[in-house]
């Protein structure tokens, strides 16, 4: 557990991300991706790597809190289910398909020289700034639509926990293994260093049982976003920037050896600002190392202008959507749904109708 070493807890989370953003570059592996293609062209091959990461990780969260690796059975950031999660579920997922990426994959490709996923990822700042100004005014909204009390499945019955996890394991093993015979696991590819999407599914799951084991919780990132919004606004709009809600308050708090951890969106150094922000960086970082060494760093991509608004409007729903539901599908796909937590089984739901939705806008307005 590194929570109470900061030094040791930078270092970690800016070298997983560096082994995160060079493994995602090199499989191209974009949650965004695999919804629009299994909507518009009915290509599943990609969402098979996603049940994979999601599989396993369970599997190997069940391992380590079984073992009493793990300090925070529930992170400190997995609140109830709401409404709000459902609303920013559907937003991000229609923000996604629009951008061409998610919170992650528009790092290692603008890491690449991609202008599109530049532009998006002005869009997430400016959408998580805009999230802080209606900020409160959503507070409430959240507290009064909570649909059950609970957090996780094993705040109503630990037993019931075990038995799903052992059921989905049981169901996805005879998948998987049908999948392998089929030879459905492997792409074809003829880039050079191209990494198959199983194997970072593999890859993603260790780092994010790694960060769980070690930094307290699995990966996360959108707050970082946010908080990069607001140290950019406070250099703009230092008094406007003070007197938002948003980033005074704190999205996480915990307590370890009775001292108080704590973390939010604001313009401070603090536990979120300590993990989030070096694996931003790590990822940008490794993706970039990688694009590089693999001689494919260009600027490119600057897309027609249809393309590029839709970049940006993406983008702008990503950032706002994810401070909406207060996730993204790095916390609540590969983080709350191995844990059955309800808000990441809610939230996955409500995204994956905004990524239905996002593919219609993307072939009838865009890309027509």
């Amino acid at each position: 557990m590194l929570l109470m070493q900061w030094h040791a807890l930078v270092i970690f989370n800016l070298l997983a991300g560096m082994i995160l953003g060079s493994v995602l570059y090199r499989s191209d592996f974009c949650m965004a991706g695999m919804f629009r293609d299994a909507f518009l062209f009915k290509n599943y091959a990609l969402l098979r790597s996603l049940a994979l990461a999601v599989v396993l990780s369970m599997v190997l969260f069940s391992l380590a809190r079984l073992s009493g690796l793990i300090l925070f059975t529930t992170p400190p950031f997995f609140t109830p289910p709401s409404a709000a999660t459902l609303a920013g579920g559907v937003v991000f997922g229609i923000g996604m398909v629009l951008a061409g990426g998610c919170v992650v994959s528009t790092l290692y490709r603008l890491a690449g020289g991609n202008v599109a996923s530049m532009i998006a990822f002005i869009g997430m700042i400016a959408g998580s700034l805009l999230y802080a100004e209606v900020h409160p005014l959503w507070v409430p909204l959240k507290a009064g639509t909570v649909l059950i009390g609970a957090t996780m499945l094993s705040d109503i019955t630990p037993t019931g926990e075990l038995l799903m996890t052992v059921l989905t394991v049981g169901i996805s093993a005879i998948l998987f293994t049908r999948w392998l015979r089929q030879g459905k696991w492997n792409m074809t590819a003829y880039a050079d260093g191209y990494l198959q999407p199983w194997k970072a599914a593999v890859a993603i799951a260790v780092l994010n049982t790694a960060a769980y084991i070690l930094s307290g919780w699995p990966m996360s990132i959108t707050t970082g976003y946010t908080k990069i919004g607001a140290y950019i606004e406070q250099l703009i709009a230092p008094a406007h920037a003070a007197g938002l809600l948003l980033f005074n308050q704190n999205s996480l708090s915990a307590v370890l050896s009775g001292s108080p951890i704590t973390g939010g969106a604001g313009p401070r150094v603090d536990i979120v600002f300590l993990t989030q922000i070096p694996l931003f960086i790590g990822i940008v970082v490794g993706a970039f190392l990688t694009a590089v060494a693999l001689k494919e760093f260009r600027i490119y991509g600057l897309p027609p202008k249809r393309q590029l608004v839709s970049a940006l409007v993406g983008g702008i729903l990503i950032g706002f959507g994810a401070r909406m539901a207060a996730g993204c599908n790095l916390t609540f796909v590969l983080g709350a749904v191995p844990l059955f937590a309800f808000q990441g089984f809610l939230f996955v739901a409500a995204m994956v109708l905004g990524a239905y939705a996002g593919a219609r806008i993307l072939s009838r307005y865009v890309i027509r």
